[in-house]
């Protein structure tokens, strides 16, 4: 729990009773004019809950009262043949945003894959993550695609110092972040 100018939002894992308002604040954070009405992050959500890779304790909420205005899951992932936690997607609603609620939901999802034992977390992002200690994943020759613009915003948290020098090759997601033809979405 977390007090935001006289306001206390609540980091809870997500139920599927919350679905819906998981999307629609999803929808809040990330829509604009141009988004694809299937291949969305807020769509993304349900798709997830089909996923193999989905772990429940893993997937998150954040709660002011009874409106829900964050959402964040961690999937498995894996990058050549180590296993590790993808993050994302994340997003708060846009009247709650720049007030620390996606950090909250960072640190939680942090602290809990930690404690679960898993040895890294990956994601595609910006500079943002580095407050959390994300680093980029060039260095260690991660890719996810062909594209080059793509490789260059992967980042990655090592949870466990000792694989980073295991930790190599291409990042493969659970076959939510696919269409149907193994495109990354």
């Amino acid at each position: 729990m977390r007090r935001f100018e006289e306001k206390i939002v609540k980091i809870e894992t997500f139920e599927i009773q919350y679905l819906q308002e998981a999307k629609d604040a999803l929808k809040s954070a990330f829509f604009r004019k141009e988004s694809d009405e299937i291949f969305n992050e807020w769509e993304f959500a349900e798709r997830v809950l089909r996923s193999e890779g989905y772990l429940p304790g893993l997937c998150f909420i954040a709660r002011e009262k009874d409106k829900i205005i964050g959402y964040n899951a961690l999937t498995m992932a894996s990058i050549g043949e180590s296993k590790g936690l993808a993050l994302g997607p994340l997003g708060v609603r846009q009247e709650y945003q720049n007030q620390g609620v996606g950090s909250c939901l960072v640190k939680e999802s942090i602290q809990r894959a930690r404690s679960a034992g898993y040895p890294w977390i990956v994601l595609l992002g910006g500079a943002y993550y580095s407050r959390f200690g994300f680093e980029s994943g060039q260095p260690y020759g991660i890719t996810v695609s062909d594209n080059p613009f793509e490789n260059a915003h992967i980042q990655i948290l090592f949870l466990d110092d000792k694989v980073k020098n295991e930790v190599s090759g291409k990042l493969i997601y659970c076959d939510a972040f696919y269409d149907e033809r193994g495109n990354l979405l």
